[in-house]
C-alpha cells in the first residue's frame, strides 16, 4: 500500500498573529501539538517551516518535542511541500494540514485517508461552506504526484502560498463531511487566526488531561457550548477556493446619515465597532465601503487593526471623480487614483486592499482609461487584489464584463427591479464565472422593508401604496415573516450572485439580518411567481437619486 506523509505547514511571522506558532495550548506551542495530536503508525508526520531566521524558535520547539521539521523558502509553501516529501513514491499520499489548525486529530486524518483510497479520487478536502463543517476542521488529502505537478506547472503566488489551488482546478475536489460530525456545527470557528480565537481554542482544550489525545468531536462540543460561538453563522460560498459569506456588511451607514429608512443617523463610534465586530464574529466575510462614505473607511480600520482582520474582505471603491473633466491630462488622473487608494489603505491600515472598485462605471474608460490603467498598475504592484466597477445600469455591467482584468463588479438589484432580467446579465455573468457578483439596493434604502405607507407615498406618490400592497400580498402567500424576509429572500435566491450588500445602524439589525439569511431562499419556481406578478414599476422609483426630496 502506498505511504502516507502527513505535512504540517507553520511559520512564525504570521500577518494576523504573529508568533502563534508557538502560542501554549495545554502547555504545548500550538503548531507542535497540531503536529502531536496527528502521530499515529500508519503515516510520517513532519512540520514544514521556513528558513528565515524567524522560524529558528519554532525549529527548536519541534525538536524539544520530538518531532521531525523541514525548512524551505518563505515566500513558497509549495515548494516547502516538495522538500518535505522528497523521496516518496508518486502514488504516495500527502495529507496537508496547517499548525493553526490544531483541532485535527489522527482520527480524523485516518478517515479522510480512507475516504480519499476508498473513492479513489485525486483530492479530497474535508471543509467547504456546503458542507456545515466548522472552520478550521480542514484535512487536504492528495498524492505526490499531483503535488509536484502543481510545482512544475504553476507559478502564480496565490498558487505557491496556498498548495493545493492547482491541483483542484485541474483534477477536482471530492468532498467529504466527517461522520461523527453533528449538524449545525458549521458556525464554529476552530482557526487560530486572532487573539480571540486562540482564547477561544485553548479554553476548549482546558478540559483535557492530555491535549494530544482529546477527541476532535468532543472538542467542537466544547466550542459549541461556549457563550461566545455565534449561535448562528450567514451562509457562505465557495468562490474560486475560498469562502464568501453571502452577506455583505455595507458601511455607508458607518460612516454618515444614510437611507430612507434611517431613523438614528450615523451611529456612535462604540456602535459603529460593535457592528464591525459582530458581523466577523457571525460569518461575513466581505465589508463594502467607499471614500465617499464619510468616516466609514476610518471606522473599518480601527476594529481591523484590533485583531479581527483574519479573513474579512475589504471592497472600497475611488473618490468619485466627476468634477474632473474628460481631457484632463493622464498624469492629474493618475495622481486623483494614487490619493484615492493609499488614503483608502492609510484609513483601513491596510498595506494591500483586497478590492478596488471605479465608482462610476463610466471612469472605466474615461480620461482615455488612464484611471483603469492606474488601476492595474497598482493591482500588479500588490497595492491592490483585484479590481473592479460599481455599476448603476444593465449595460455598463454587462460592457464591464466584457473586460479580463474586471473581477468584482456590484449593482443594484432587488425585489421590483426588472431591468436586470432583460438585459442578459445571467449570461454575461455566465461567461465570467471568476468574477465575484456583489448586488446592492436589495432594500432600496430600507424601502422594501419597510410597511409604513406614508412612506412609500413619499417616495412614489402615485403608485407606492400599490406596490406595496402587492408586496404584503406576496409576503403572505409565500409565508415569509416580514416584507424585509421577503426582500431577502428573493435576492439571495439568484444562484449567480455572491454577496448581497445591506447596511445596518445597530446591532440588533446586523443579527436580524443574520438570522433571516439562515433561512431558506426562496425557490426557483416562487421567484418566476414573484416576477409574473410584480408591477413594472417605473425607472425613478428603482433609483433613490431620483426620489423626491
Amino acid at each position: 500500500m502506498p505511504s502516507v506523509r502527513v505535512v504540517v505547514q507553520a511559520r512564525m511571522s504570521s500577518n494576523r498573529l504573529p508568533g502563534k506558532s508557538l502560542l501554549p495550548i495545554g502547555g504545548i506551542p500550538a503548531a507542535i501539538l497540531a503536529a502531536l495530536r496527528v502521530r499515529n503508525p500508519r503515516w510520517h508526520v513532519v512540520i514544514a517551516t521556513s528558513d528565515h531566521p524567524s522560524d529558528d524558535p519554532l525549529v527548536r520547539a519541534a525538536e524539544a518535542f520530538s518531532v521531525p521539521s523541514v525548512r524551505g523558502p518563505l515566500d513558497d509553501v509549495l515548494g516547502r511541500f516538495l522538500i518535505a516529501t522528497h523521496g516518496l513514491a508518486d502514488d504516495a499520499v500527502i495529507v496537508r494540514l496547517t499548525g493553526d489548525n490544531v483541532l485535527p486529530d489522527a482520527r480524523l486524518v485516518g478517515e479522510a485517508v480512507d475516504a480519499f483510497r476508498q473513492r479513489g479520487c485525486a483530492y479530497l478536502y474535508t471543509w467547504s461552506p456546503a458542507l456545515d463543517v466548522p472552520y478550521g476542521l480542514s484535512v487536504e488529502v492528495f498524492r505526490a504526484s499531483a503535488l509536484r505537478q502543481a510545482a512544475v506547472h504553476t507559478a502564480s503566488e496565490a498558487d505557491r502560498e496556498h498548495v493545493t489551488p492547482w491541483i483542484w482546478r485541474n483534477y477536482g475536489r471530492t468532498l467529504h463531511r466527517p461522520r461523527a460530525l453533528p449538524r449545525g456545527y458549521g458556525r464554529l470557528r476552530c482557526t487560530i487566526d486572532t487573539l480571540d480565537d486562540y482564547l477561544r481554542v485553548e479554553k476548549a482544550f482546558a478540559y483535557a488531561p492530555d491535549p494530544r489525545a482529546a477527541h476532535w468531536i468532543d472538542l467542537c462540543r466544547r466550542l459549541a457550548l461556549d457563550p461566545a460561538t455565534p449561535r448562528a453563522t450567514v451562509p457562505a460560498k465557495d468562490v474560486g477556493g475560498a469562502t464568501h459569506g453571502t452577506l455583505v456588511l455595507g458601511t455607508a451607514q458607518l460612516g454618515m446619515a444614510y437611507g430612507i429608512a434611517n431613523r438614528t443617523g450615523e451611529p456612535r463610534e462604540d456602535e459603529a465597532t460593535a457592528i464591525v465586530r459582530e458581523a466577523v464574529a457571525h460569518g461575513v466575510t466581505h465589508i463594502d465601503t467607499a471614500r465617499a462614505y464619510g468616516r466609514s473607511e476610518g471606522r473599518i480600520g480601527q476594529v481591523l487593526a484590533q485583531g479581527v482582520a483574519s479573513g474579512v474582505h475589504v471592497v472600497t471603491k475611488l473618490v468619485p471623480m466627476d468634477e474632473v473633466a474628460d481631457d484632463s491630462p493622464a498624469g492629474q488622473v493618475r495622481a486623483r487614483v494614487d490619493a484615492s487608494v493609499f488614503r483608502s489603505c492609510r484609513e483601513l491600515r491596510l498595506h494591500r486592499i483586497p478590492t478596488v472598485l471605479v465608482h462610476r462605471a463610466g471612469d472605466r474608460i474615461r480620461w482615455k482609461g488612464a484611471a483603469w490603467q492606474r488601476l492595474k498598475e497598482l493591482r500588479h504592484g500588490g497595492v491592490i487584489g483585484r479590481i473592479g466597477v460599481s455599476a448603476e445600469r444593465p449595460s455598463e455591467v454587462v460592457e464591464a464584463l466584457a473586460d479580463a482584468d474586471v473581477g468584482h463588479v456590484q449593482f443594484p438589484f432587488n425585489i421590483l427591479d426588472w431591468r436586470w432580467q432583460e438585459a442578459g446579465i445571467v449570461e454575461a455573468l455566465a461567461r465570467r464565472p471568476e468574477a465575484v457578483v456583489h448586488v446592492r439596493s436589495a432594500l432600496l434604502q430600507g424601502l422594501l422593508a419597510s410597511p409604513d405607507p406614508a412612506l412609500w407615498r413619499r417616495v412614489a406618490p402615485d403608485q407606492g401604496e400599490g406596490v406595496l400592497c402587492a408586496l404584503e400580498h406576496m409576503r403572505r402567500v409565500l409565508g415569509r415573516e416580514s416584507l424585509l424576509d421577503l426582500a431577502l429572500a428573493y435576492v439571495r435566491g439568484h444562484p449567480w450572485l455572491h454577496g448581497v450588500v445591506v447596511g445596518v445602524e445597530r446591532v440588533e439589525q446586523l443579527r436580524l439580518l443574520v438570522r433571516l439569511f439562515c433561512k431558506p431562499a426562496l425557490t426557483r419556481d416562487q421567484i418566476e411567481w414573484v416576477e409574473r406578478r410584480r408591477a413594472r414599476v417605473p425607472k425613478r422609483l428603482l433609483n433613490p437619486s431620483l426620489w423626491p426630496r
